[in-house]
């Protein structure tokens, strides 16, 4: 009979993701999820057979996870309901805070075919998500890459600048292209 598991899935990979956010990914080690964890690195290979597949199951779950984070925000159709919902999206990034790890997660993404085909699914999640909300009388595909293109080389360009923090500045970014989109609208 087989021993009871001590810790889900879930919790290895909560522990998981804050190792590699802590450490990046040229430093994450089964090792230190294992002491995050409280469980022997044995253990979790038995589990997650190498640090590539840990890796990997750790980018699979973020897609999951922000497909369910989509699924349960309401949809309203418009440019109001657009700007509560980038609001609420871009509002996760805080302070920026987490980004220098994030970039380095990012930078996995370009290195790595199968990562970057997830990096890819989980940009069209983002923009199918954008997409829904926007009006009918735009083009949906063109105005939602170029909104998520925005947030994308805002956030890039906030690297340099550093000031105000990083929601208040996509923000802005945001605010001036939906006036340009939407010249009728107010979008505080």
């Amino acid at each position: 009979m087989p021993r009871p598991k001590l810790h889900s899935d879930e919790a290895i990979l909560d522990a998981a993701m804050s190792v590699l956010l802590r450490s990046g990914p040229a430093a994450f080690t089964l090792n230190d999820v294992a002491v995050a964890v409280g469980m022997s690195r044995a253990a979790l290979i038995q589990r997650f057979k190498n640090k590539e597949h840990l890796y990997f199951r750790l980018m699979e779950r973020t897609a999951e996870q922000k497909r369910e984070y989509f699924a349960g925000l309401p949809v309203e159709v418009g440019a109001q309901g657009l700007w509560r919902f980038l609001k609420t999206l871009v509002s996760v990034m805080g302070e920026g805070e987490a980004l220098d790890a994030h970039l380095l997660l990012a930078w996995e993404d370009v290195r790595d075919p199968t990562l970057r085909r997830m990096a890819h699914e989980r940009n069209l999640l983002v923009r199918d998500a954008i997409a829904v909300r926007l009006p009918p009388c735009v083009d949906r595909g063109a105005v939602s890459a170029l909104l998520q293109d925005v947030i994308a080389g805002a956030t890039m360009q906030w690297l340099v600048e550093r000031t105000p923090p990083l929601t208040e500045y996509v923000l802005a970014r945001l605010r001036t292209l939906l006036g340009c989109v939407f010249p009728r609208e107010s979008f505080d």
